[in-house]
């Protein structure tokens, strides 16, 4: 399993025997691991030296969504990581992978090194990720299925700019207008 070989891989989890099976994971695929960091101020130390992070959500009852904002500015891809309700995550970090717990080690650096091969490059390869949002988003399963529609109806209609983002993160930017534009007609 030699996958991830020489990556950087920055573990961000409070839970010490989660941390040590995740960095596991990724050793058995030849990753060099950063902490495992069990508080978001040693994790920011050391963060700008990665190539990916995990990130669990909740540290200590101290949500993890500051780092998430300084990494997705400085281009560092990473997944949030936890047991909880991925609902809870913000809609800003809607085309942001997720692991769920407890995962296998398969799905670690499955998810790793899809992650670092760029996110999904085809529509085909987003539309899963795109519905599952918007089902975050609008809570009726037709109307989350309305807004999908209304977001790729959009993305027909404007000349496609990835300049700065992925295709992911410019389909969920165009989702985020569709549901400001037509809030009213999706729950109707």
């Amino acid at each position: 399993m030699q996958q991830l070989a020489g990556k950087r891989i920055l573990i961000v989890e409070d839970d010490y025997l989660i941390a040590g099976m995740l960095a596991d994971h990724f050793r058995s695929a030849e990753a060099s691991i950063l902490g495992p960091y069990a508080t978001l101020e040693a994790a920011e130390c050391h963060a700008f030296g990665a190539d990916l992070a995990v990130l669990d959500v909740n540290l200590r009852g101290e949500q993890v969504f500051r780092l998430a904002d300084r990494l997705q500015r400085a281009r560092i891809p990473f997944v949030f990581y936890s047991g909880r309700d991925m609902a809870e995550i913000p809609a800003r970090f809607a085309d942001v992978a997720r692991l769920g717990k407890p995962c296998s080690p398969d799905e670690a650096v499955d998810l790793a090194r899809a992650e670092l091969d760029g996110q999904e490059a085809t529509v085909d390869q987003v539309l899963p990720r795109l519905r599952v949002s918007a089902r975050l988003l609008v809570p009726d399963s037709l109307a989350a299925d309305r807004l999908v529609e209304a977001t790729l109806k959009l993305a027909l209609e404007e000349e496609m700019d990835l300049s700065g983002t992925t295709l992911a993160g410019w389909l969920h930017q165009l989702m985020a207008r569709a549901l400001e534009a037509r809030a009213h007609h999706l729950l109707n």
